[in-house]
């Protein structure tokens, strides 16, 4: 007779998956740097237009960081919109250090990809 917990549907991971680590850990980092940026120095104007993006786009990185660990495929998607908002504030917005933004968050634009080749692989497992 066979045993229902021995079913791939019934079985759950007990530990995150090493894409929900990496970016966990890109997520303390990036909490780091907008801790950071509210910091007071001088000329600081919260209300500038290149603050405001990078608080909007801070948001955005947070819904696809909890999306990752709900929806794999959807929080990939959200993650390279996000790498594109950081190409968009880089050459629009940014006066100083235009590239910073779009290298910091190549390795994010990479854990997107990888995360919906990891949705797309359990989509066809499961099929």
């Amino acid at each position: 007779m066979k045993n229902d917990s021995d079913t791939p549907e019934v079985k759950k991971r007990k530990f995150p998956s090493t894409l929900q680590m990496l970016t966990s850990i890109y997520a303390l980092l990036y909490l780091v740097f907008i801790i950071d940026n509210f910091l007071p120095a001088k000329n600081f104007n919260p209300y500038d237009l290149e603050n405001i993006i990078v608080n909007l786009l801070f948001v955005l990185f947070l819904v696809g960081y909890y999306l990752s660990w709900k929806n794999e495929g959807v929080a990939g998607l959200i993650f390279i919109f996000w790498w594109i908002g950081m190409w968009c504030l880089a050459l629009f917005v940014v006066e100083i250090d235009r590239g910073a933004g779009v290298v910091m968050g190549l390795p994010l634009f990479i854990l997107g990809i990888l995360f919906m080749v990891s949705w797309d692989r359990k989509s066809r497992e499961s099929r």
